[in-house]
């Protein structure tokens, strides 16, 4: 190829499909990842044409038009499993336009070979955590200024099958002896002004409508930072997390700051959602941020993740002077049987009791996720969640709460004892829970292996089957039952991977 073939790219996160009940995709903060990407290549290439739209607040007609008035030369678009369907309606434009498609994200990245073995619509996946090296490295390839195999974490049709370039997506430590756990330095402070105004005031009064209401002083702006990331909890995750790459990188303090005042400046920020997976796995980094607070930097204030079992009196002391308002903590169940299960030996009733009594007494609101129909759930476990859920709600301690049945992503565990009942087997002897219904087992690979939709109720009820004492419909009713509840008391409330149809009227 030629070089500088490539003078425009366009970045898009789609929106949730259509009949999707999802608040992880909800237009309340930015899809920040598209901007980053956009950063990072002007950062790289500054003569290349580059914008940044997000399908949460962007009609389809619009993206669709403007896909053909923009004529990218590449097409870049952010896939989520509750917006995949429209993924695939905006790559089928791009490809009419006359552009070269990749997908990054979650579902690309898990699915990559069923996309690419059942959709030409797009010619490439990135499969990276990381993904600003590595499209800066595939539009250095597509000029023809390296080979295409030397992109990190590029999966692509080869003449013998679909080849993946499963190389390190990050940089080595910095010279002169630098922590490599600084590497995220090297990413550069997103231009929140690539995505256009009219998205940042859409998002500001989604979240005013939905959130408004916790803040005492005037919301100006929202936004969303990624300055860490990765989880203590690496090598045992949650059973149901599907992070490909959870070993902890962050950037330092300076860096992390100087993107607070970039978001002030440029979008008028005074709220920040700081998408690091896990801020309670580093609790020395949280300390680095507060000594190293800047005086005059105002009075931003944070939503971050944190695990009930890490959530010490020390952390949320923490957590206060660094500004959080609000935190998002997986409680996932109410019953500490199904929690030992779901997460891990550490996890218990107890904890998430604790860690929320904590925030309470330091004014600090969760934002509380429930996975119903674990291994081995039961109808005494399940109304242990319901109880607990009720009682988080009536002691005013959540601005938000999630509750659906659980969603075996292939990424996760739980996805890998579907597509492995050889490795279901044997948790299930280690761990204690039954397989109730065998030949479906089995028929899970061949059901799921080579497609690359899929119907997120179809396959927790088949999930249900095999692994849950309780059945779908009495799991539906009792997302129902914790939903009502939040919302007749004036908690927001939502579903991540569930159908609106499924859920009913709220």
């Amino acid at each position: 190829m030629c070089a500088h073939r490539v003078e425009r790219v366009l970045l898009v996160n789609a929106a949730t499909d259509e009949g999707v009940s999802s608040i992880a995709n909800d237009g309340t903060f930015p899809a920040l990842g598209v901007v980053s990407l956009a950063t990072a290549l002007l950062r790289h290439r500054p003569w290349l044409e580059v914008i940044a739209v997000d399908g949460q607040v962007t009609p389809m007609a619009e993206i669709e038009r403007l896909v053909w008035d923009f004529a990218p030369d590449v097409l870049g678009v952010s896939a989520l499993g509750t917006s995949y369907a429209n993924t695939l309606v905006i790559t089928r434009v791009g490809k009419d336009a006359g552009a070269v498609t990749i997908l990054g994200n979650d579902q690309a990245a898990v699915l990559a070979r069923q996309i690419l073995a059942r959709r030409p619509e797009v010619d490439y996946v990135c499969a990276a955590d990381v993904g600003e090296f590595a499209l800066c490295a595939f539009v250095d390839a597509l000029n023809g200024e390296r080979p295409i195999e030397s992109v990190p974490q590029l999966l692509y049709r080869g003449p013998a099958g679909i080849v993946h370039n499963d190389l390190p997506e990050l940089p080595g430590p910095p010279a002169g002896g630098g922590l490599s756990v600084r590497v995220l330095d090297a990413i550069p402070v997103p231009d929140r002004n690539l995505m256009p105004e009219a998205n940042w005031r859409q998002y500001l009064l989604n979240y005013l409508d939905v959130y408004g209401g916790l803040h005492d002083a005037e919301v100006t702006g929202v936004t969303t930072m990624n300055r860490a990331r990765g989880c203590a909890r690496a090598k045992s995750p949650c059973h149901f997390c599907g992070i490909a790459d959870l070993s902890l990188r962050f950037s330092s303090p300076e860096v992390f700051w100087a993107d607070v005042r970039a978001a002030q400046r440029q979008v008028e920020a005074s709220v920040f959602y700081e998408a690091f997976d896990s801020m309670s796995s580093s609790p020395r980094w949280v300390q680095e941020l507060v000594e190293t607070r800047p005086d005059d930097i105002g009075d931003p204030k944070f939503f971050v993740y944190t695990q009930a079992a890490e959530t010490t009196p020390r952390l949320v002391d923490l957590y206060r002077r660094l500004g959080v308002y609000r935190v998002n903590m997986g409680l996932e169940s109410g019953d500490t049987r199904m929690l030992k299960l779901l997460k891990g030996p550490r996890d218990s009733l107890e904890n998430n009791r604790r860690a929320a009594l904590l925030l309470k007494e330091a004014g600090i609101l969760i934002y509380g996720s429930l996975v119903l129909g674990g291994p081995g759930e039961n109808a005494e476990s399940l109304e242990h969640t319901v109880q607990f859920a009720r009682w988080l709600v009536d002691n005013g301690m959540m601005a938000a709460l999630q509750a659906q049945p659980l969603y075996p992503d292939f990424g996760a565990l739980t996805g890998r004892w579907l597509m492995n009942p050889g490795l279901a087997r044997q948790a299930a002897a280690e761990r204690g829970f039954e397989i109730l219904d065998e030949a479906l087992l089995d028929s899970m690979p061949a059901k799921y292996g080579s497609t690359d939709v899929i119907d997120f109720d179809e396959i927790s009820m088949d999930w249900c089957r095999i692994f849950s004492r309780v059945g779908w419909d009495e799991l539906v009713d009792a997302t129902r039952a914790v939903r009502a509840y939040a919302d007749g008391r004036g908690t927001a409330s939502g579903s991540s991977r569930i159908s609106a149809a499924q859920l009913g009227a709220q």
